[in-house]
């Protein structure tokens, strides 16, 4: 068989050789382009994946990091508006002090309480509305500077239902010409779980 080989190799035209050459190198680089390197190939579509992702991933960290100083002066300005929020808007330990404030300032511009009665807290959501009722009698202008320094309170307080009558002869003093009903609600903030609880007197 061998000496068949060589024969043929021997006889065989110069083109024929050439063509058979040709066709096994072929077969040789489809076998290595197979076996060899189809494999190197997937494994560098999965590597050239992995970098996408890796580069995709670290655009967005850098994007996070360019934006962090902006995001952390965003939070402190919010901070700073919820503190002063929460100055006008006080928890509900601090009720009973600022229902003592608002009869204070009666008191000081010269009225004399009758009636002075926290109602039932009413929720909102986050905050409660807190009612009074009040009835107080003294003159026109003290009930005026009760009401402009009321209103100037550093918590929120709003007065509403405002009926001012005058004293009869018999009940009128140089003190008092005027009995006065009104509301005043104020307002606190209800931590997540607080109580609505009326406040004590």
């Amino acid at each position: 068989m061998a000496l068949d080989l060589k024969a043929f190799f021997a006889n065989a035209p110069k083109k024929q050789l050439y063509l058979l050459g040709g066709v096994a190198g072929a077969a040789i680089v489809a076998l290595y382009a197979y076996f060899l390197m189809m494999p190197l190939w997937e494994e560098k579509g999965k590597f050239e994946d992995k970098l996408r992702k890796v580069q995709s991933d670290l655009q967005q960290k850098q994007l996070i990091a360019a934006n962090r100083p902006k995001l952390e002066a965003e939070i402190k300005a919010l901070e700073k508006q919820l503190d002063e929020a929460l100055v006008r808007l006080p928890e509900e330990k601090d009720i009973p002090r600022l229902l003592t404030q608002i009869n204070t300032l009666g008191q000081q511009n010269g009225l004399e309480f009758l009636l002075f009665r926290p109602g039932t807290p009413a929720k909102k959501g986050f905050y409660a509305e807190v009612p009074i009722d009040i009835r107080v009698e003294g003159q026109f202008h003290s009930m005026g500077g009760f009401l402009d320094r009321v209103s100037k309170l550093e918590r929120i307080v709003t007065v509403s239902d405002i009926k001012i009558t005058p004293l009869s002869a018999q009940a009128q003093r140089t003190d008092r010409s005027i009995a006065a009903d009104l509301k005043a609600t104020t307002y606190t903030f209800l931590e997540k779980g607080g109580s609505t609880d009326a406040p004590k007197k």
